[in-house]
């Protein structure tokens, strides 16, 4: 890959007939060394941003200036989610760092219709949407040699993949991936997984395939503008929610604005289990139950919950999670993992007797399960009294541990759990475009295991009195 770097381009000072032409620079624009870096990396996709303020935005549109200049009829695409976002954010920036390439050297024009900036070389960038899955398929035919995702984190793994295999080319241009991202919203746990949790800040790391990508943190004090890093540094530290401020002025990827569940820990500061705990021998006795929510071409997922008598705690123990499996299929893995457990109680969202299972007899999902030897019972779905015991399980017991806990063996619940953000338009709820499939089973498991609602457990003294040995291992 050729090593990128920002150049001036235009004509020099000189005189003709009389008059002198000024120097035009374009991009108008210096980078910071953390910019710098993202401007050379040598990863076929790569990620800059973190904090707030980073200078995000400007790092993107420099990178698609700077190539469509180098390297002639280039077709550069910038992603936002929204066509608002491209007005309000990528327009003004590209007018920015090209006022005089455009107004002097005429080298560059704008056609707002079909929001495509076209330069004299025959290179273009065009300014790109994808509000929802369908229009992934308005780029289908697309050839883009350098793709550029402005706030990855508002799309989903699913539309960045498929945007991906748009990059390609029948002539020399370099192809690149480029994005630029604050933690949150609905993808930040695959944005999380993807980039962050690969390898080390600014490694780049070679997949399996032998691609690469790489991770450029950024924070407010890599802005390239003294002015603007002391202003934004000052109004991000008066913020009054300290996770907020962790968020924004950190870059901390363990927590962002917007986090639905804020409350949930890993472990303390100090190291010590939280949330997540190591895996123990579950007792016979103890109250155990299964809930489910339904998926075929996304996922199908399940979780194990079980309650400690002696304190009232409920441990996930076990989850389930896979898609394009038979329903058939799905009824045999979780019975071959209920087996000799004594799960007292199957929960479900109430549409899988609704759904069809089966298309040429019509038989719906529930009753292909209790034919597999599984009978579930309708689940209370209700969405904000599910969110609502979540946040209660996840708070502090009256012997200072969670009320809930999660094994280290749960990887998909860890994972998805603590990334989940908020409605924007409903905050009283979460996002449903982000990966909640395990949120909805808590939902069906934790609200319908209320007091009154499961069985008292048969005790075994001889096993209660065998608790300490189990209390150990946790």
């Amino acid at each position: 890959m050729l090593e990128r770097v920002l150049v001036d381009f235009g004509k020099s000072d000189s005189t003709i007939g009389g008059m002198t032409t000024k120097q035009v620079r374009v991009p108008d624009y210096v980078a910071s060394d953390r910019q710098t870096k993202f401007h050379t990396s040598q990863a076929f996709e790569t990620l800059y941003g973190g904090a707030a303020g980073g200078g995000k935005t400007a790092a993107i549109v420099a990178e698609a200036i700077t190539y469509a200049l180098e390297f002639p009829k280039a077709r550069i695409y910038i992603f936002r989610k929204t066509i608002p976002e491209l007005k309000q954010s990528v327009v003004p920036e590209i007018y920015k760092q090209c006022a005089d390439f455009i107004n002097i050297a005429k080298g560059l024009t704008y056609n707002a219709q079909d929001r495509v900036f076209h330069f004299n070389n025959g290179s273009l960038i065009q300014l790109a949407y994808l509000e929802n899955v369908q229009d992934m398929f308005r780029y289908q035919s697309a050839e883009m040699h350098l793709l550029l995702v402005d706030e990855l984190t508002h799309f989903t793994q699913e539309e960045y993949e498929y945007l991906k295999t748009r990059v390609r080319s029948t002539g020399e241009h370099p192809l690149k991936v480029m994005a630029a991202t604050n933690p949150g919203n609905i993808g930040h746990a695959w944005v999380k997984a993807y980039f962050i949790d690969i390898a080390t800040p600014e490694t780049i790391y070679t997949d399996k395939n032998g691609n690469t990508r790489q991770f450029i943190p950024a924070k407010v004090s890599d802005h390239p503008i003294e002015a603007f890093r002391d202003t934004y540094s000052k109004q991000l530290m008066s913020l009054s929610n300290p996770d907020l401020k962790r968020a924004l002025l950190m870059g901390d990827w363990d927590i962002f604005a917007g986090q639905a569940f804020n409350e949930w820990k890993r472990e303390t500061e100090l190291g010590t289990p939280w949330h997540v705990c190591d895996p123990f021998p579950v007792p016979k006795h103890w109250t155990k139950w299964f809930a489910y929510d339904y998926g075929y071409n996304s996922w199908a997922a399940g979780t194990w919950f079980a309650r400690d008598p002696s304190t009232e705690r409920i441990f996930a123990y076990r989850e389930f999670y896979y898609s394009e499996m038979a329903v058939s299929k799905q009824a045999e893995l979780i019975l071959m993992n209920d087996q000799e457990e004594g799960v007292w109680l199957h929960l479900s969202d109430p549409s899988i007797w609704k759904q069809r299972g089966d298309v040429e007899t019509g038989e719906n999902i529930a009753s292909i399960f209790q034919r597999a030897g599984i009978t579930f019972q309708p689940a209370n779905n209700d969405r904000l009294a599910g969110k609502n015991v979540i946040h209660e399980m996840l708070a502090v017991a009256a012997d200072g541990l969670p009320k809930m806990q999660v094994f280290s063996n749960c990887v998909n619940t860890i994972r998805t759990i603590p990334a989940l953000p908020l409605d924007q338009n409903r905050p009283e709820d979460i996002d449903t475009r982000a990966e909640d499939h395990i949120y909805d089973t808590w939902r069906y498991g934790l609200i319908n295991q209320r007091p009154g609602t499961m069985p008292e457990p048969k005790i075994n003294n001889d096993l209660v009195n065998q608790r300490a040995k189990y209390a150990s291992l946790r």
